[in-house]
């Protein structure tokens, strides 16, 4: 991304480089693998002339194109930013282009064979019909969800830009990049929409079905993530319920998680994100509401980590300053989860009777470590008041009305 910030005041047809490695900033994945330099003389790459590839170096600058922009031969891909209602309404993708990725994705699973070329044709039919690119989608993810829920890596983001992966696109990274058109898209005045949408009826499908496989890919939990994110704020809790739980189970079959198609070494960092943002959107759904706190406590049996509960305040001031908003938040979870059991045993006369006292100075400390560490005019920790908040005042309303 900062490579395009570097970019973005130069002449339109000088070609994209990093300002480190010299190179160019939309180098085809084969090249960016093997570390081959670019050819400056030339309008595409030693190493994809030679084979005859589509090399995105020869593509003009674009602002708004953090890849380096669209060539000619690309404008049906070029980054389009849709007006008014259809800005964040994406009912009018096909049912019936939607339920071929699905076969698609069940045919492969039985198989094992998944045509790569034939899911990147389709995926690009999808994306065209919702009126976005695969670049808008990157470039709203990253702007709107990517800063405070990154469960996405920065190599997945800049692989999707590869100009080969508008040719080669495995059906997993496609219902990937799907979850994510869908959580970064705003809700559509008409409410029903989002949810009869073909294009979510296709993720939630599809994302069912690979999470019963039994290769432990990371793109799989990170599309349920997403998916759950987007049934969460769109008001659907039964739905987003039962995609954490399949996210939980596929959490405790597999112990090691892997990104498939990445040969770098930060699969378990991701993995160890993916596994606390499960914990997260769990914490979220289990948030006592008047009419859910009767319902039975659920036994997460989650793989490691596990939220932590620190009792001393200047420790957790010490987190509020050194680690990212999504850590600070995973501390957060901890508190809250301890606190939702209180309510629990409160209702089942379980509780002692000191418990109360310690667990509200817990929340009211955690909440103004917060609000001091962030600052009055800062957005930086506001999920994470939001979420602590949520539960003193529903907390109060419950027990001492």
């Amino acid at each position: 991304m900062q490579a395009s910030a570097s970019t973005s005041n130069l002449i339109a047809l000088a070609p994209p480089q990093f300002p480190v490695f010299e190179r160019a900033a939309g180098v085809c994945r084969q090249c960016r693998l093997s570390k081959t330099r670019c050819d400056k003389a030339l309008p595409s790459c030693n190493r994809c002339l030679s084979r005859k590839a589509h090399c995105v170096y020869g593509r003009q600058i674009s602002t708004n194109n953090p890849a380096g922009g669209v060539a000619p031969e690309d404008k049906e891909e070029a980054l389009i930013q849709p007006q008014g209602d259809r800005a964040s309404c994406i009912p009018g993708v096909p049912l019936d282009t939607c339920y071929q990725l699905v076969g698609t994705i069940s045919v492969a699973l039985l198989s094992g064979v998944d045509d790569a070329e034939q899911d990147a044709s389709l995926l690009r039919k999808l994306i065209r019909s919702a009126g976005l690119t695969t670049a808008s989608i990157v470039q709203t993810y990253t702007r709107t969800v990517h800063g405070w829920f990154p469960v996405v890596s920065d190599s997945q983001l800049s692989h999707f830009l590869d100009s080969l992966y508008l040719v080669h696109c495995p059906s997993l990274d496609g219902v990937l990049l799907l979850a994510m058109a869908l959580v970064c898209q705003p809700p559509c005045r008409h409410h029903d929409h989002d949810m009869r949408s073909g294009l979510y009826k296709a993720v939630k499908q599809s994302f069912m079905l690979l999470q019963t496989s039994a290769k432990p890919l990371i793109q799989v939990l990170q599309a349920g993530l997403l998916l759950s994110l987007f049934e969460y704020g769109h008001g659907l809790g039964h739905e987003s319920e039962l995609t954490v739980t399949a996210c939980r189970a596929f959490c405790n079959s597999h112990n090691k998680l892997c990104v498939a198609g990445d040969d770098g070494g930060s699969e378990a960092d991701m993995a160890i994100t993916c596994r606390k943002a499960v914990v997260i959107m769990a914490c979220l759904l289990d948030l006592p509401t008047l009419s859910t706190v009767e319902r039975a406590p659920k036994r997460q049996n989650l793989n490691p980590p596990r939220p932590q509960v620190h009792t001393d305040i200047d420790d957790f001031e010490k987190i509020c300053g050194s680690s990212s908003n999504f850590d600070v938040l995973f501390y957060v979870t901890g508190v809250v989860r301890e606190a939702s059991q209180y309510i629990i045993d409160e209702k089942a006369a379980n509780s002692h009777p000191e418990r109360y006292s310690v667990i509200e100075a817990r929340l009211r400390n955690v909440c103004y470590t917060l609000i001091r560490a962030a600052g009055p005019n800062s957005l930086a920790f506001c999920d994470s008041i939001a979420l602590a908040l949520g539960y003193v005042m529903t907390a109060s309303s419950l027990l001492f009305a």
